[in-house]
């Protein structure tokens, strides 16, 4: 069994917003939470009511969280979403 993931005591390395048709439909987050590195995406509800959900994903190095966080960037763009940084 995972120790499940806290953002609590982690530190946010990178951020990115994707936009869809100009409204966010999900923040990217690359997190540090000492023992590794995760990618957590958190697909945004939408104004029906729908509730947020997180998909974390783990990696044991930074590099690899880089390489994935690049992949997904990749993935929306390539459907038309636009990727901001966040500040």
């Amino acid at each position: 069994m995972e120790q499940a993931l806290s953002l609590a005591h982690s530190a946010a390395l990178e951020t990115r917003h994707v936009l869809r048709d100009g409204a966010l439909f999900a923040v990217l987050r690359t997190v540090d939470h000492g023992a590794g590195y995760t990618v957590v995406a958190e697909l945004v509800g939408d104004a029906n009511g729908e509730a947020s959900r997180l998909r974390p994903y783990t990696f044991a190095r930074r590099e690899e969280a880089t390489a994935f966080l690049t992949e997904v960037e990749s993935s929306f763009a390539y459907l038309g979403c636009e990727i901001r940084r966040a500040a």
